[in-house]
């Protein structure tokens, strides 16, 4: 194989040299000449990194593990797009993977991330995923969880107050005047989707309306037109609708196109999580903005502390606001 010694010896330079280059840390150190020199060398030598060998000698693999519950879901999408622009300005190589809610791929999953020598996993774990994450730490693996805290165990997290964001969108609703309003949520049990039902039961409470909450559940994974049906009919009576999750926003949107149906005139509609394609909609659209790249830098830099050994386990909520395609 291969090693940067023979590059240096062909091209008569040290070997540093040749490792600040192919780094990318050699920076103006080294000529532009003599880089492109060490780059064209490396081509005709079929030169790679040996990253066993380099883990071996420095006790670091450069690659974490990345694990979300759906990568289809544009936030999950956008949020690990995020901690790879990050993890690439620090020379790691991210390994993404998608558990699609299930806990034993999630466990699988972390065990083969582990049995690669990651140095760090960030997570978003499915339902009853905390003793995975604590078996993370056990093995004395750095980690982060996103948009869902595992509570009773001291890890750093990243993410937003789901009550809070959910009632205040509510809330808001109530006061423009809407006062028949449905919710629409996924049928998992899954900490924010349960706090931001809450937040609904709770708003609704307040202003009086107990009577009038309506709670429509759509089952994970099943997208067959009588998942729906009811749901599509009955929200149409409603003049608000809360769906508590983008999935559930668009899975109900793609149905009412299947169905040929549309959504009734002067109903809002309200989302948890961007929803921007649907705001052109005549109905008036709502969804609440989560700042979702400065939560992947956050976590990735929280990783970074841990790897480093400066990591202290901490909360980190995130502010969120409220956007329409109405003006006010």
């Amino acid at each position: 194989m291969v090693s940067m010694q023979d590059i240096a010896d062909r091209l008569g330079v040290s070997r540093s040299t040749v490792s600040l280059v192919l780094s990318g840390k050699a920076g103006s150190r080294v000529s532009e000449e003599v880089k492109n020199k060490v780059f064209q060398t490396a081509r005709d030598l079929n030169y790679h990194v040996n990253d066993l060998a380099r883990s071996l000698r420095t006790g670091a693999s450069k690659m974490i593990g990345v694990i979300v519950t759906d990568i289809s879901n544009e936030f999950f999408g956008r949020l690990t797009f995020h901690i790879q622009e990050e993890a690439k300005k620090a020379g790691y190589l991210v390994l993404t993977l998608n558990n699609n809610e299930s806990l034993p791929e999630f466990e699988g999953m972390v065990r083969a991330l582990i049995g690669k020598q990651v140095d760090g996993i960030i997570a978003v774990p499915p339902s009853d995923g905390d003793a995975v994450v604590s078996y993370i730490r056990e093995m004395g693996v750095p980690v982060v969880t996103v948009d869902r805290a595992c509570e009773g165990l001291e890890v750093d997290y990243v993410g937003v107050d789901n009550y809070v964001a959910a009632r205040s969108a509510v809330e808001g609703l109530l006061g423009d005047g809407f006062k028949n309003v449905a919710l629409v949520a996924l049928d998992l049990d899954i900490l924010p989707l349960n706090r931001r039902r809450d937040a609904y039961v709770d708003a609704m409470a307040a202003h009086g309306l107990q009577d009038r909450t309506d709670i429509r559940l759509i089952p994970f994974g099943r997208e067959e037109e009588s998942d729906l049906v009811g749901i599509l009919h009955g929200m149409r009576r409603k003049d608000a609708v809360f769906f508590t999750s983008r999935r559930a926003f668009t899975q109900t949107m793609a149905h009412l196109a299947w169905s040929k149906l549309t959504v009734p005139k002067n109903q809002c509609l309200l989302c948890f999580d961007d929803v921007q394609p649907y705001l052109t909609a005549r109905n008036e659209i709502r969804y609440v903005e989560q700042p979702v790249d400065e939560m992947g830098r956050k976590a990735f830099d929280l990783l970074m502390d841990q790897i480093r050994g400066r990591g202290t386990c901490g909360s980190y909520l995130y502010p969120t606001r409220c956007i329409s395609n109405r003006k006010k």
